[in-house]
């Protein structure tokens, strides 16, 4: 599987280019800006983008969805209960410009299924609905990577305290989606580093006692 990330927009956000190899489909996680960042590095790997998938809607993880999806004919798929912070109105209130892209509501936007797939090529993503960090977070899982957006950090969790953050949701989706993983499973975070699932599981001080 081939996975590039890049750090995007004013605040990091890792974004994710995924496909299950060059040349082929592919799914772009969480495009929080830098647009022409996210075309080239399609381009470097002969990459068609068939998806845009958003792990929730704050404008630092879907600035560039709008944009992207126009460039590139992908539609965007969000959980329903973050879909109206892609609006355009609240996007351009909310974000302005962010990471060189002006946020704007997508022309396709599709609902994500908790339980399903998305097909990318030869790629499937599961989606494992983990709310906490907002109240549609999700997850995409495709072994051995799951892309959590702000739901865990490398010895940290996602904030709870934003509008439709919950602590003991986000811990409740950690232990019944998360801890449910293989011990080898990558966690690909939404800022700062990768991480591994058992070493959250050892040394996450919020972790720990799940």
């Amino acid at each position: 599987m081939l996975v590039e990330a890049l750090q995007v927009g004013m605040l990091g956000t890792n974004c994710y280019v995924v496909a299950a190899n060059p040349g082929g489909d592919a799914a772009v996680i969480d495009p929080g800006g830098d647009l022409k960042a996210i075309l080239a590095t399609l381009k470097r790997h002969e990459l068609k983008c068939t998806a845009i998938l958003c792990t929730h809607g704050h404008m630092d993880h879907v600035a560039a969805a709008g944009p992207l999806s126009e460039a590139t004919g992908a539609p965007v798929m969000v959980h329903p209960e973050d879909a109206g912070a892609l609006s355009a109105l609240r996007a351009r209130l909310l974000g302005g410009v962010v990471g060189g892209v002006v946020p704007a509501r997508p022309r396709s936007l599709e609902m994500l299924e908790p339980g399903k797939a998305v097909a990318v090529g030869e790629l499937q993503l599961q989606v494992l609905h983990t709310p906490g960090h907002t109240r549609g977070s999700v997850s995409f899982y495709a072994a051995p990577d799951l892309f959590c957006g702000d739901l865990i950090f490398q010895g940290s969790i996602g904030r709870t305290d934003l509008r439709g953050g919950s602590m003991a949701d986000l811990l409740a989706s950690v232990k019944e989606k998360v801890f449910v993983l293989p011990e080898d499973t990558r966690i690909m975070t939404g800022h700062g580093p990768r991480t591994t699932l058992a070493a959250e599981k050892r040394s996450n001080p919020y972790l720990r006692d799940l």
